[in-house]
């Protein structure tokens, strides 16, 4: 009985210094052909015990211990895997950074990221927002401009539901804005221009296409014409 009891408490012991070695930390996930931050990716940790979303500036918080694996996952990216030693959770921030799947097209190098995949995130947004506020039907229609999934706002609320419709009509704008990301995405650009980090950054805020002007213009070949007459602005000298 005695050795029963001592086995216990030895191994609640254990259980309790590794709970103690457990901290919350932050890291931040950055693509390695850009050098810029990389949002939506999914990190977790092998123990289960918490996982996190990076937000647009790359950076998530996790709880972890010496010796868990952070598994990070995004679509269009490889798979990473990072054994945690002791000296990582000791730093401020956790520096990542992930390396995207890509292909050659038109002399240039685009992102593996495909329609295939953006409408698949597209659906999920829709169906998550769909049950944030109530709606159990799927939330769009298969008549769509193509661009994401269209959806009917007197199909879904009466005229007394003036909040969730704001809420949708600010879904839709962040839709479009998720369109433009997938078609003026940084790998095409940094390919097309050369520029990375802040640099890209700074060219890609200054000459964002809208999310109208990209649906007039479906073709690929059109968006690199558009790339190329803002490099000259950009670069009004050469380079």
């Amino acid at each position: 009985m005695l050795k029963v009891t001592l086995t216990f408490i030895s191994s609640l012991l254990c259980t309790l210094v590794f709970a103690q070695q457990k901290k919350f930390f932050y890291g931040r996930i950055f693509d390695s052909i850009t050098e810029l931050p990389v949002q939506d990716v999914h990190v977790s940790s092998s123990n289960q015990d918490t996982s996190d979303y990076t937000n647009r500036s790359g950076l998530f918080i996790m709880r972890a211990a010496p010796g868990d694996t952070l598994n990070i996952l995004r679509v269009g990216y490889y798979q990473l895997k990072i054994a945690l030693a002791g000296n990582a959770l000791l730093m401020d921030t956790l520096h990542i950074l992930l390396v995207p799947k890509t292909h050659e097209l038109e002399s240039v190098t685009v992102s593996a990221y495909n329609y295939a995949d953006y409408q698949a995130d597209s659906a999920d947004r829709h169906k998550f927002f769909g049950a944030s506020i109530g709606y159990a039907h799927p939330l769009f229609d298969r008549a769509n401009t193509g661009a994401g999934l269209g959806i009917s706002l007197d199909r879904i609320f009466g005229h007394k539901q003036r909040s969730k419709k704001r809420a949708l009509r600010l879904f839709q704008s962040v839709e479009k804005e998720k369109y433009v990301d997938f078609r003026f995405n940084p790998i095409l650009v940094h390919s097309y221009t050369g520029l990375k980090s802040d640099s890209l950054q700074q060219f890609m805020n200054k000459y964002r296409p809208s999310f109208d002007w990209l649906r007039a213009h479906p073709k690929q070949e059109d968006l690199l014409y558009y790339i190329n007459s803002k490099m000259k602005k950009y670069f009004p000298g050469g380079r």
